[in-house]
């Protein structure tokens, strides 16, 4: 009986202020929910509440959980066990709270811990403030999701947005294995994406990138740096004012001012692509691609870095087996070893020693092979000869290298109308060969051949050259040449073959074999011409002097031979007499021209 007493004079004690704790629903009070043991002081008007085992507070939406309190007012100290639910997703965890619910700001200390959705936050001191729903530490913090784990000094979360403030020594480790090492940054949960808003160092694997701004989207996989970030990936080395890496399709993108090197290419552009999965390179504005002896240039640069593939647009210029290619567009596919060249192209060759002008090239490198041709201009090949440009155009140009045991050689073939400009020495035929082997041009079909005022002509035409100067030409079968000391007087040789030989670029001989023939007008230096010489024989050579005019004539075999009148050696004509000067070409733009 006495026991029953007690309690119940106990409960009688405490039944005032658990009613006015109970019956207080305003918004701004505390509500205890439940506590095992409750006592109270109260002091004129002021109220303290002691609360402790199991103890539940209720502010508003928030509950508060904990092993003991002290309640003054709108003021609670809680110690034990701490726990805050706010909502059904945020919770707080600490050994010790000081809560101001007037402000609705708390303070929790001891192994605290922010658990919101699937981010968990952990620190030793945190301030919380219930208005904004932001969680500030200042003593060093962590924060860990399913995708990341961040460490700095100090920081703030903010749960209604989702975002994370990290300052000082920050530190990030992804699931992908990349680590972040950062002065600030900002983590954005609900995106999954990674602000870096100050120096920061960013690695995985071989790469290594040092930024001053920029993000990482995590599950894509996808991060920019900007204000010239510094990037290494291995052997490879990039800047730009911006870069892009998109890690899960292995792309990186340079913008503005951007160069790439590695140990096989180095590149220059506005901006540069490169995807590291298909070998794919892609440059952008004022480009230059340098991989070993290959060098493009252009405005638009895209290539392949494993099938050697490219595409050039923008006045590409490109340096390809020792040889320059300028046109408009050029593209060259590595698998069949076919490039093409269009629009105004230029091909220059220093290892060969000649150069192309024409309006579509098209060449391989193995073989080094190329075709020629002309749409607006029919296209031509310059040589070097006798220290001077030999320009040879033609409807068609083909060359291919020739592999002997012992070298290789350059061919050239030219088709359609075949045109030579030079210096001293013009020519015309159908079509014509070039062999490096023996430095020797073959033309065929009605050749002719002008130097100074002769005309040479023969069913072939052969030059054969010596040091890039002319050694010997030969005429065969049904050699003719002519030569005009002045309109209407035109000397005559002709035979079944001619072999002129030359020397430091002059004629030292002529030799005629074969039912040679001459018809020679005879000057004399007062009264002008005087008659005309016709010779027969099998054999006749013409030697001459320094001054390249005849020493003496040479005949062999049972030379016959009649003086002639003037006027009757100018009605006579050899057999196979035929003057080609009006064809002779005279200017570059006389052998280009479509005719």
């Amino acid at each position: 009986m006495k026991q029953w007493v007690n309690c119940f004079v106990l409960a009688l004690a405490f039944a005032p202020s658990l009613l006015f704790a109970q019956a207080d629903t305003g918004k701004a009070s505390l509500q205890i929910i439940h506590a095992d043991v409750f006592r109270f002081e109260r002091t004129g008007l002021r109220e303290v509440q002691y609360l402790s085992r199991d103890v539940l507070v209720r502010h508003r939406a928030t509950y508060l959980l904990c092993d003991s309190a002290v309640i003054d007012s709108n003021i609670v100290i809680a110690m034990g066990r701490v726990r805050i639910v706010e909502g059904d997703s945020l919770q707080l965890f600490g050994d010790s709270l000081y809560y101001d619910g007037q402000e609705r700001v708390a303070d929790l200390t001891g192994g605290v811990v922010l658990k919101h959705r699937e981010q968990q936050f952990f620190t030793e001191a945190l301030h919380y403030d219930l208005k904004t729903r932001t969680a500030h530490f200042n003593s060093g913090g962590m924060l860990l999701s399913d995708e990341a784990r961040l460490k700095s000094k100090k920081g703030y979360y903010h749960a209604s947005t989702g975002q994370a403030f990290f300052k000082d020594s920050v530190v990030v480790l992804l699931r992908d294995s990349m680590t972040l090492i950062s002065d600030t940054l900002l983590y954005e949960t609900r995106l999954r994406q990674v602000i870096f808003k100050g120096p920061t160092m960013i690695e995985q694997d071989s790469l290594r990138i040092f930024c001053d701004e920029g993000y990482y989207r995590i599950e894509a996989k996808e991060a920019h740096f900007g204000n010239f970030p510094e990037y290494a990936n291995g052997s490879q080395r990039a800047r730009a004012r911006s870069i892009y890496h998109d890690a899960g399709r292995r792309v990186v993108t340079l913008i503005d001012e951007a160069y790439l090197r590695d140990d096989r290419q180095e590149a220059w552009a506005d901006s540069i692509s490169l995807n590291e999965f298909t070998g794919d390179v892609r440059l952008f504005g004022n480009a230059e691609y340098v991989e070993g002896a290959r060098i493009l240039r252009g405005q638009q640069i895209e290539y392949n870095r494993r099938t050697k593939s490219l595409r050039v647009r923008g006045q590409p210029k490109v340096l390809e087996s020792g040889r320059w290619i300028q046109a408009m567009a050029l593209d060259y596919d590595g698998g069949r070893d076919l490039g093409i060249a269009t629009g105004a192209v230029v091909v220059s060759d220093s290892a060969d020693g000649y150069s192309i002008v024409c309006d579509s090239f098209s060449y391989n490198k193995k073989d080094k092979r190329f075709y020629a041709a002309g749409r607006n201009r029919r296209p031509y090949i310059a040589l070097k000869f006798e220290e001077d440009s030999l320009y040879l155009a033609a409807d068609t140009l083909l060359s291919q290298r020739l592999v002997t045991p012992a070298d290789s050689f350059q061919q050239i073939h030219a088709w359609g109308d075949v045109k030579i400009l030079h210096r001293s020495w013009r020519g015309r035929c159908d079509s014509l060969y070039f062999s490096g082997v023996d430095s020797s041009f073959l033309l065929f079909g009605r050749p002719v051949l002008w130097a100074d005022s002769s005309q040479l002509t023969g069913d072939t035409a052969q030059l054969v050259l010596e040091h890039k100067a002319l050694k010997d030409l030969l005429l065969y079968p049904g050699a003719f040449i002519i030569n005009r000391e002045v309109a209407g007087v035109d000397n005559q040789i002709k035979g079944r073959t001619v072999h002129a030989r030359f020397a430091e670029k002059r004629m030292r001989t002529l030799e005629v074999a074969g039912n040679a023939e001459s018809l020679y007008f005879i000057r004399d230096d007062a009264s002008g011409f005087v008659g005309a010489n016709v010779i027969q024989c099998s054999q006749m050579e013409f030697v001459f002097n320094e001054e390249r005019k005849i020493r003496h004539i040479d005949f062999f075999t049972k030379p016959t031979g009649t003086m002639l009148p003037v006027h009757e050696g100018l009605l006579r004509k050899l057999e196979g007499y035929l003057p080609r000067y009006g064809e002779r070409p005279e200017t570059l733009e006389s052998i280009v021209v479509w005719p």
